[in-house]
């Protein structure tokens, strides 16, 4: 009986000890385990979009949890944004040919590169996000959330595309 305990309690110990140890690190691009972003460049006249963008940026990936955001100096990586256009264009008519709804549109460049030697490890071109509002709205009940719909497209596709082969 002693025997038997002896190498059910051994059996048990193999078992836990092979599960005990698990580390997603080794897929790391580069070892990657940490960003910066800093704010997002911007070539319209809108600046709170860019501001918008890198703070919502920020706040993906600290909710998806796979790099740590830290500050430039810091970090393994850093993420460029640049907000390049903005659009709003009709969207939907009424049979008076009077617009209804409109679409915002955004477009985006991502490029990520590699904090000691600025080595670019992922470049996205032209990310393009949209959002649609009612014509008749006021901006903070219609085309401000275009612009959240909007940027939700772009972040979720920057964490995903930044992080998917890791």
């Amino acid at each position: 009986m002693y025997i038997f305990g002896s190498v059910l309690c051994g059996l048990y110990g193999m078992l836990f000890c092979s599960c005990a140890y698990y580390s997603t690190s080794s897929g790391l691009v580069g070892g990657i385990s940490s960003i910066a972003i800093p704010v997002a460049e911007n070539d319209t006249a809108e600046d709170a979009i860019a501001e918008r963008l890198t703070e919502r940026t920020t706040d993906g990936f600290v909710a998806d949890g796979r790099l740590r955001v830290v500050d430039e100096e810091s970090s393994d990586a850093i993420l460029i944004l640049r907000l390049r256009t903005i659009d709003d264009k009709p969207f939907t008519f009424t049979a008076q040919e009077i617009t209804e709804q409109y679409r915002f549109l955004l477009w985006i460049e991502v490029d990520l590169l590699r904090g000691n030697d600025e080595m670019s490890l992922l470049r996205l071109n032209n990310l393009e996000g949209w959002g649609t509002y009612d014509a008749a709205l006021p901006d903070e009940e219609g085309r401000d959330l275009a612009i959240e719909n909007a940027l939700d497209m772009v972040i979720e596709e920057i964490v995903d595309r930044t992080t998917s082969s890791w």
